[in-house]
């Protein structure tokens, strides 16, 4: 079935021996294809991209809430590979009962999610960069002299 829809959208669905399969979309972006055989299922992986540690509790707020019930993600996951420090998006796709007509339409709203998720995921990076570099600039008093202020002496 996949190899039909790869064909469709001009990609070669080739599997390794792991059951991987990496994809590069005409745009330049990667996705990978997981086969987990033991759970008769396809995950749909996408990295989004890391997150500067200053910016990681903003932008880890709004994933967060977009990912509870699955409301902006479509039934897909927004999760944190601690190991890699990425954000990555993960859909998984039961193969019993799957069609030919349904993985083709699974694979091309994974596309279209990955791509308005990769967008929405730039824009929180550089919004919370932004609301960082801010807070830096408003009370006018960095500096060492600042730093020494804030400590309390018995």
């Amino acid at each position: 079935m996949l190899k039909e829809v790869g064909a469709k959208n001009g990609l070669e669905i080739a599997f390794d021996e792991n059951g991987a399969c990496t994809l590069e979309l005409a745009d330049g972006r990667v996705m990978l294809l997981q086969e987990r055989a033991n759970l008769d299922e396809l995950d749909f992986v996408a990295t989004l991209g890391t997150v500067p540690e200053a910016a990681r509790a903003d932008v880890f707020a709004e994933l967060l809430a977009a990912n509870f019930y699955w409301q902006e993600t479509f039934g897909a996951t927004i999760s944190w590979n601690a190991d890699l420090e990425e954000v990555v998006l993960i859909y998984p796709l039961q193969l019993a009962g799957a069609t030919p007509e349904s993985v083709e339409t699974i694979f091309n709203r994974f596309v279209e999610l990955q791509s308005a998720w990769a967008e929405r995921f730039a824009e929180m990076v550089a919004d919370a960069q932004e609301e960082g570099d801010g807070a830096d600039d408003d009370d006018g008093e960095e500096g060492e002299g600042a730093k020494d202020d804030l400590i309390i002496s018995p």
